[in-house]
């Protein structure tokens, strides 16, 4: 696929539309931006590119949020009026997905997309729909071949059945359970009890991947950025922040507008970290548009941990990173820990077979907190890395 074919797959952007008129005086983001714009010249992809916004406007597999549809165009027209960083960083918007005649059709195109996208170093910033969209970004890997894994804010666990068809309440059945299999971990973090039933979070302990309680991360948010660092693509379904902030979200708990911006903060700065997507705002719900404003300013917010990267991922021979060893049980086994010169940020490695360690590169190294390393010289070892041992050493 080149630049050519790749545009085919979307609807330009008209500004017009989202009442936006660019401006010689100042730079705003919609004036910095490189735009598929309606009737205008083609845009081209170089080198220099390193995210694209993606509008998505499905909702047809949605169970109750129809009209979540509207919001690419709604996050754009606060997106757009944004001052950027002062820091240049360049990016594009490809204007919105064509949507097929069936919602797999969607789900394919955009996998192709994100495929394309990625293999050029390229940060989808997928803007939706109902977050069953999430299967395309998640094709996108697939279609590479790529082992991931995937952080996702909501506020429910979107596994109520696996019966079809597929809709935004039950697509994670096709992302955990599809064959061939590319996810090696899952997180679900601000879930809230009462709306996930006692058994899906069983399957969730079942398959060794991890969960957070919103109270478990409103009193500590900070646990959550060894988890988000560790992750290929994030997931945010806005139904995660309270409505009180949100007022297309219908739970009056959830996070703070804030709590979700420093989240996805945490994320823009993770070198590992290849896509985002934000789903679930029902736009004709939004009282003065202040959801879409929330995630306007999240995008603004990963853009700018985005510039913060400092290639920062340890190997074990890697002279930037100091390298700790804890010793346990009786001084029989030993823990290695990494903290990194340039961020003094913290990682544990976990003991496996060097044949193990070729395949799942990016996954023996675990991040975690310095208070992670002083509890190993207590004898106690993160939840982490006893779930990333389970499944590296089966």
């Amino acid at each position: 696929m080149n630049t050519e074919e790749l545009l085919e797959y979307f609807e330009p952007v008209s500004l017009e539309e989202i009442e936006f008129t660019r401006n010689e005086g100042f730079e705003r983001w919609g004036d910095r931006l490189v735009i598929n714009e309606k009737n205008a010249e083609p845009i081209t992809i170089d080198d220099q590119v390193r995210m694209a916004y993606i509008g998505v406007k499905e909702d047809r597999a949605s169970s109750d949020n129809q009209g979540c549809c509207y919001n690419p165009d709604a996050v754009r027209k606060y997106f757009y009026s944004l001052m950027p960083q002062e820091a240049y960083i360049k990016m594009i918007d490809l204007g919105n997905l064509k949507l097929g005649n069936q919602v797999s059709d969607t789900y394919f195109a955009l996998g192709e997309v994100c495929a394309f996208l990625l293999q050029r170093g390229i940060i989808p910033i997928v803007v939706g729909g109902s977050n069953d969209i999430a299967i395309g970004m998640y094709k996108g890997y697939v279609n590479l071949s790529q082992i991931i894994n995937i952080f996702s804010l909501d506020s429910k666990f979107d596994l109520i059945s696996d019966e079809d068809p597929t809709t935004d309440v039950n697509f994670l059945h096709e992302i955990l359970c599809s064959e061939p299999n590319y996810l090696f971990d899952y997180t679900l973090a601000g879930y809230q009890t009462y709306f996930v039933d006692s058994k899906a979070l069983g399957l969730l302990d079942d398959l060794r991947f991890e969960r957070l309680r919103l109270g478990q991360i409103h009193n500590n948010l900070e646990r959550c950025e060894p988890l988000v660092r560790d992750a290929d693509m994030v997931m945010v379904d806005m139904s995660c922040v309270r409505a009180s902030d949100a007022p297309s979200s219908t739970s009056p708990h959830g996070f703070y507008g804030e709590e979700l911006c420093k989240l996805v903060n945490y994320a823009g700065m993770s070198d590992k970290l290849t896509s985002i997507g934000f789903f679930g705002n029902n736009v004709l719900n939004d009282f003065a548009g202040r959801t879409s404003q929330i995630i306007a300013h999240a995008i603004y917010y990963f853009i700018d941990g985005v510039l913060w990267r400092k290639n920062d991922f340890p190997r074990e021979d890697d002279d930037n990173y100091l390298k700790f060893s804890v010793l346990l049980n009786n001084m029989e086994n030993e823990v290695v820990f990494y903290k990194s010169k340039k961020t003094d940020r913290w990682w544990i490695q976990v003991p496996c077979t060097n044949l193990v360690k070729q395949k799942y590169i990016r996954h023996y190294i675990v991040p975690c907190l310095y208070s992670d390393y002083v509890a190993a010289g207590k004898g106690e070892l993160p939840n982490r890395w006893f779930i990333a041992y389970n499944k590296l050493n089966i």
